[in-house]
């Protein structure tokens, strides 16, 4: 999503906005992933789950009965839940379309578009709450704003009016039916809905909205999204879905942008970098065990919705703020957390995933609510994380590139990509996050200043133009300005070069095991642990077709599989302690030649010196349960073992245990 407006129109107080939709496009790995994602779950999970997935914006169909349920379910319970999964999934593909500059992806998506169009009532109701609902429900706006995600998204990237005033005239049909009615949980979403069409209407009654929205939540919410909330010091765990803290937390900063009131910026930016301390792992991942806010650990999950959702409002504060470090956030969740919860194939997601994890089977969950969240499908029966991980990685890719008021490029986030500016074109050919150089070739160049994000963690970034040295220029708030005349035909290659920085992990607040972990760069680094995988028919809602499964992975042994187990668990490769004094300079950093899909093949590994560990972790277990002691009892002298990225993982050891050669 964006906010961008013509100044003619209204005033707007972010300081950057994304480029329109399609203006940067996949190339390199990102590419590739995008198209087995579109050969897996992004092109298909409205084949997978047709009447919960694919129209209930156009004939307000939804699912009739959840598995193992004898009765059908409640006719306005339906609707939401199916509304909010069908807009998820639209919202995702039509970045993916316009991302991958795919004809018949964006055919797909313009088909879908006009039926939703052709489905509007006449006094404006654009949703997936049929008449016969009570369409003052809760999920109501919520999901009628993903449908509205897609929709503006469509609209951004075509330039299509009637799509823009359809959603218009959706908004002012909840300003005027929601007006004396409010809900306290996931209604507010619509706020970001309505200050984007507000940039490009200028009808303060959106703004308004959003702001009687506020007035009734401080008084009314007993949840973590009030403005005195975000405001305030304390951070209590338990309190809220962590996904849904995840989305409200930026909504205070989205109506900044059409009021200039600082106050509410401040809300957004105190209430993520709380989020920060307390919750998101050195993996990107935000703690949420049972779904709710929760602190950092070892085997603490993360629900997948929160990779995307966390992601999507670091850009928006990164445009809000104009600071740097947003991209900081936003490339440490999808290279590491992100990834790691993918299967390479990308036609199965898990739903619950964590920095230490030995199985992704049925009842391996440390946390999850239900048996089978652990495990990888491409659509479980709540399928909110299967359609959120399609607009992940497609929303990465477009915020890459924030343009101010001068219509000045400044590069947040990097990858392989071509860039379309107003004042610049160019391709960013790069192997980046495995590689720390990046190379723009420039194709067209009209009185073009280039500001480029230097990340925290480089110490000595440098760029040359046409293989001569040029300066850089601090701008401001994280970014440097490439001191030099830009023409087209030039050659940019950027460089930060990556140091290794080992962390002891701050989890006092869950296992106080202070584990180790690692990172070069962007990446995390893990012990990888070999997967044997087997597919099983799952509880989707709608019975998988032929080709399609759910998969449980767990650790390879070998073949055949010892008969010993207990004694294959103590001489596994992951039973691995690590010296909590050990230096960066004790580590090896391999870069292998790019032979395949980056995540299955790392270009880049670590050699770790570690030690071996007895009784570590419990061979029958159903789960990954924490080492019990810390530091953790060793003999013997180190050997060197072989990181991956974590995100090269679906098994794994991330936080490592630290080692005591004697204990008493």
């Amino acid at each position: 999503m964006n906010i961008s407006s013509e100044k003619s129109v209204v005033k707007t107080y972010n300081k950057f906005s994304k480029l329109p939709l399609g203006s940067i496009t996949a190339r390199g790995w990102l590419k590739e992933q995008l198209l087995r994602n579109k050969d897996g779950m992004g092109g298909h999970l409205d084949e997978l789950e047709p009447e919960m997935i694919a129209t209930p914006f156009i004939n307000y169909t939804s699912f009739k009965r959840l598995p193992n349920e004898t009765t059908d379910a409640d006719p306005t319970f339906a609707a939401g839940w199916s509304g909010e999964i069908s807009g998820t999934y639209w919202a995702g593909l039509t970045q993916m379309a316009f991302t991958l500059g795919d004809q018949e992806l964006i055919d797909k998506v313009t088909t879908w578009v006009d039926g939703v169009l052709k489905h509007q009532e006449p006094d404006g109701y654009l949703g997936s709450y049929s008449p016969v609902t009570n369409r003052l429900a809760d999920y109501n706006p919520w999901s009628a704003n993903w449908c509205y995600r897609a929709l503006l998204s469509f609209y951004e990237a075509t330039g299509r009016k009637d799509v823009l005033n359809a959603v218009y005239r959706g908004l002012l049909w909840f300003c005027e039916n929601w007006k004396d009615h409010k809900t306290d949980y996931a209604a507010g979403t619509i706020m970001e809905s309505m200050i984007i069409t507000y940039a490009y209407t200028g009808d303060q009654r959106l703004v308004s909205f959003c702001e009687d929205f506020f007035a009734w939540l401080e008084i009314h919410s007993p949840w973590q999204n009030k403005i005195s909330q975000y405001l305030s010091d304390k951070f209590p765990f338990a309190s809220m879905h962590a996904v849904a803290y995840g989305e409200a937390v930026k909504h205070p900063a989205v109506v900044y942008c059409a009021t200039g009131e600082k106050r509410l910026l401040q809300a957004s930016v105190n209430g993520m970098k709380k989020a920060l301390r307390h919750i998101v792992q050195t993996t990107g991942g935000a703690s949420s065990c049972n779904e709710y806010l929760s602190p950092k650990g070892a085997v603490n999950e993360t629900e997948y919705c929160n990779f995307s959702t966390f992601n999507h409002s670091y850009s928006w504060l990164a445009l809000t703020t104009g600071e740097a470090h947003w991209g900081d956030e936003m490339e440490r969740c999808l290279f590491n957390g992100a990834e790691g919860a993918r299967k390479k194939d990308e036609r199965a997601i898990a739903y619950f995933t964590a920095p230490n994890q030995l199985r992704a089977a049925r009842n391996s969950g440390m946390f999850t609510p239900l048996s089978d969240m652990t495990v990888y499908a491409p659509c479980y029966f709540v399928a909110c994380c299967p359609t959120q991980s399609i607009r992940t990685i497609p929303e990465f890719i477009r915020s890459m590139g924030l343009i101010d008021d001068n219509k000045d490029l400044y590069l947040l986030c990097y990858g392989p990509a071509e860039v379309k500016a107003p004042k610049i074109d160019f391709t960013m050919d790069t192997l980046y996050p495995f590689r720390d150089t990046i190379t723009l070739h420039v194709t067209r160049a009209e009185n073009a200043v280039l500001n480029i994000r230097i990340p925290a963690w480089c110490k000595a970034a440098s760029v040359t133009v046409n293989g001569k040295v040029t300066g850089l220029v601090n701008a401001e708030n994280g970014y440097a300005r490439i001191d030099s005349a830009i023409a087209a035909g030039d050659t940019i290659v950027i460089r930060f070069p990556m140091e290794i920085t080992i962390t002891k992990v701050d989890d006092s607040d869950s296992a106080s095991k202070f584990p180790i972990s690692i990172e070069r760069g962007p990446l995390v680094y893990a012990l990888p642990v070999p997967e044997k995988w087997t597919e099983y028919p799952g509880s989707p809602i709608t019975p998988l077709p032929e080709g399609w499964s759910w998969y449980e992975a767990m650790p390879d042994l070998g073949s055949p599989e010892p008969e010993n187990r207990y004694v294959a668990y103590n001489q596994a490769p992951w039973a691995r302690a690590i010296d909590e004094n050990l230096t960066p300079d004790q580590i090896r950093v391999i870069e292998h030649d790019t032979d395949g899909y980056v995540w299955e093949n790392p270009p880049i590994t670590l050699e770790v010196p570690l030690y071996h560990v007895n009784n570590a972790y419990v061979y029958h277990a159903p789960k990954t349960y924490e080492f019990w002691r810390s530091p953790l009892e060793i003999d013997g002298e180190p050997t060197m073992n072989t990181l991956v990225p974590h995100g090269c993982t679906n098994l794994r050891i991330t936080y490592l245990p630290r080692a005591a050669k004697s204990l008493t």
